[in-house]
């Protein structure tokens, strides 16, 4: 299942398609790029099947470069292939969960850490407004745009690194990880309590602190994830119990 999220989608001056806005040039790679954001903003439901048809219906476009899209995000391990050839979002275990935030720790705090180096005085303020917005979305539970604005939260700080492959990696392991987000995101953040990890990251880079963005860049993280492994050890104990 896929919500829908409060971002348009930009048109270029090339020609697009009527529905979506996608440029009649390298269609399969823009589905590759839309399904690779939503997956990385949690708007697919781990063990969501996805029909081909019905995305080419969504796209406006003929199965053959959805198909494309999708072949590429199975061979990077974010969509798998089962009977039939329906591509399905993996269910992670816990261990694969640990092993992909374990892997992401070291790689975000790095990029915590250049980025207090190279933003500006701008790119500061633009992430301070980014994270109002996130709060603001989590005041009115709109848990969905509250997804999409950590995400935006997040790269903007990780962007200013000026390390496009840094970013990169860390891209490919939140569209690993971050599907099981889709339904227990309320309860990470509802759990929380004290001053939040984004705004001491804020003031961080605000004071030119590489090892304290990268802790908090980090902690949030660990704070997070460790929410979402309880979440998961309930959800194994209790199968038929709904986790919101």
């Amino acid at each position: 299942m896929m919500l829908a999220t409060k971002t348009d989608v930009e048109r270029s001056g090339e020609e697009t398609d009527d529905r979506i806005g996608l440029n009649r040039d390298s269609l399969a790679d823009q589905i590759y790029a839309k399904l690779r954001s939503a997956l990385m903003t949690a708007r697919y439901e781990p063990g969501s099947r996805l029909s081909i048809r019905k995305l080419a219906a969504t796209f406006n476009t003929s199965p053959t470069p959805v198909r494309e899209a999708v072949m590429q995000l199975v061979r990077e391990g974010a969509l798998e292939l089962r009977s039939g050839y329906q591509p399905i979002v993996p269910v992670l275990s816990i261990a694969q969960y640990i092993k992909i935030r374990d892997t992401r720790i070291p790689l975000e705090r790095l990029a915590a850490e250049l980025s207090t180096v190279n933003i500006t005085e701008e790119g500061i303020r633009h992430i301070r407004q980014i994270n109002d917005k996130w709060m603001q979305f989590e005041a009115e539970g709109d848990w969905q745009a509250a997804i999409a604005a950590n995400h935006e939260f997040h790269f903007t700080v990780y962007r200013a690194s000026m390390n496009d492959i840094l970013v990169r990696i860390i891209e490919n392991l939140w569209m690993l990880s971050y599907p099981v987000v889709y339904y227990q995101y309320r309860n990470i953040r509802l759990s929380r309590s004290g001053v939040h990890p984004h705004l001491l990251l804020v003031d961080a880079l605000e004071r030119r602190s590489p090892a304290e963005a990268g802790e908090m860049a980090v902690r949030d993280l660990r704070e997070g994830s460790s929410r979402i492994i309880e979440l998961l050890n309930s959800k194994r104990e209790n199968p038929k119990q709904k986790v919101i």
